[in-house]
């Protein structure tokens, strides 16, 4: 299943059947509308210690961990009516095999506390667990209270694992599939 998802990659086309959601790869031509969505997100923002611009959401679809590549990423967007509601960042097969790396994910402002960031994870975990992988793991930024909160609601749990870095520490965060 995971190859065909790769051939339609190729062709520059994502078509993951999300019951209620349209669902592409963005490229740089989407970065007008990944930007708003992003700037809706102030407190994500605030915790990064950064302001998105259209020049670091351009690296941010292009930013690898060590040792995967371009075919390993999906940078999607989560469309209804052709507006787009979501975007994830997602690493296939890191840090190990079966594991799938939620890199970023961020519903538009409007879009939140009515069920829709839960109700797209919930849907991805699913589609990810038919595809043979065993868990989903992923960051936040410590002290993040909204989003420690949002991936708890969702069945992750803190493994324990912290990475400082020079502007936050990174908390670790899993969940079996």
């Amino acid at each position: 299943m995971r190859e065909r998802y790769m051939e339609k990659r190729e062709q520059e086309e994502l078509k993951w059947n999300f019951k209620s959601y349209t669902v592409r790869q963005l490229t740089e031509q989407d970065i007008p509308d990944v930007y708003v969505l992003c700037k809706s997100n102030p407190v994500y923002y605030e915790y990064m210690k950064l302001e998105p611009t259209p020049e670091n959401l351009a690296e941010a679809m292009r930013e690898l961990p060590p040792g995967k590549s371009m075919k390993d990423k999906y940078f999607i967007g989560f469309f209804r009516d052709n507006h787009l509601l979501a975007i994830l960042d997602l690493i296939m097969g890191y840090p190990l095999e079966k594991t799938a790396f939620i890199g970023w994910f961020m519903v538009k402002r409007e879009y939140q506390k009515i069920g829709t960031g839960s109700a797209i994870i919930e849907e991805l975990l699913s589609l990810l667990k038919k595809e043979g992988y065993i868990y989903a793991r992923l960051g936040y930024i410590k002290g993040n209270q909204q989003s420690e909160n949002f991936w708890k609601k969702n069945g992750f749990e803190a493994d324990g694992v912290e990475t400082k870095t020079d502007q936050y520490t990174i908390v670790t965060m899993q969940r079996t599939l």
